[in-house]
């Protein structure tokens, strides 16, 4: 069974985007792994005058693409996630709080926040500089 609506269908755009936020994919990631552009991404989950509808070969790369990942992530759902390491920044700053850490902001775990908030975050501890190292 098909993991997309025909791309003919007026569901498309929204069961695309719906799908890629699920599986919490970036437009850029998604593209990188269908090979296609994030533009083309883009346009396919507008749901305004700017939209476009993939060609057949697009559309099927995608439904299978997705597919995968889908089954991935439901497997992946099974079994325990892999411990998780604090960026260093965060757990310098952490240490060097005079306070408990308080959450990020309302709803957000510090595993899914971006980049930008861990340092928002290390910098409201206390932090003076904080360093990014990949």
């Amino acid at each position: 069974m098909p993991v997309l609506p025909d791309f003919e269908s007026a569901e498309f755009a929204p069961a695309l985007k719906a799908i890629r936020k699920q599986l919490q994919l970036s437009r850029t990631a998604l593209a990188a792994q269908v090979g296609l552009s994030t533009a083309a991404i883009q346009r396919y989950e507008a749901q305004d005058g700017s939209n476009i509808k993939p060609s057949r070969e697009a559309y099927e790369r995608l439904s299978k693409v997705l597919a995968t990942l889908l089954a991935d992530s439901a497997s992946a759902a099974v079994s325990p996630p892999p411990p998780v390491t604090p960026p260093v920044a965060v757990a310098v700053a952490a240490a060097t709080a005079a306070e408990p850490a308080a959450p990020l902001a309302a709803g957000i775990l510090l595993a899914d926040a971006t980049l930008e908030q861990l340092i928002a975050r290390a910098k409201a501890m206390g932090a003076k500089k904080v360093t990014v190292e990949f």
